[in-house]
């Protein structure tokens, strides 16, 4: 009885390390997952940044019904001026403007698409240059009063630029 019940546990030890030790459709996996040849892509996105000194905008005449923001805007990265907007309470259109001189020496204003920039030198709106033209406005710009311009880049950046009414450059 003694060599059955030595034999038994022998055979069972042995059924048990053996499962224990095989394979099974429940068991998880310990293999490390193979790598593949092709590289992962890291995207690292950087955001421009703007810095925007001499904003102002000049006084306008009692009836006038167009007004002028000059600025000078220098961007940490290459971009573009693309567009400006004010509220439609102070000007009902906003255009980024170049003033132009034709063959016979006559200047003009024209809109434009964009301004190119490049990253740490200032863009300057200025009269007599690129600037940004406020069209119907609600009422005359005045001395004292300051608007809110908002600037949109080719980027995607956008700024808002908190610009002085004033009757001369600052």
């Amino acid at each position: 009885m003694r060599k059955a019940t030595f034999t038994a546990t022998v055979i069972a030890a042995l059924t048990l390390f053996a499962t224990s030790c095989g394979s099974s459709t429940s068991s998880t996996d310990t293999v490390a997952p193979e790598t593949t040849a092709a590289a992962e892509t890291t995207v690292v996105v950087t955001e421009t940044t703007f810095t925007i000194d001499g904003a102002w905008a000049r006084t306008s005449p009692m009836e006038s019904t167009v007004g002028v923001v000059y600025m000078n805007i220098t961007p940490s990265a290459d971009d573009a001026l693309v567009g400006a907007s004010v509220d439609m309470a102070i000007a009902g259109m906003t255009q980024v403007h170049e003033t132009t001189t034709a063959a016979d020496g006559s200047m003009g204003m024209q809109e434009i698409a964009s301004i190119p920039m490049t990253a740490g030198t200032p863009l300057e709106l200025v009269s007599g240059g690129f600037h940004i033209m406020l069209m119907k406005l609600a009422k005359p710009l005045e001395t004292g009063t300051s608007i809110a311009v908002t600037l949109t880049f080719e980027s995607g950046a956008t700024t808002i630029v908190d610009v002085p009414v004033l009757t001369e450059a600052p």
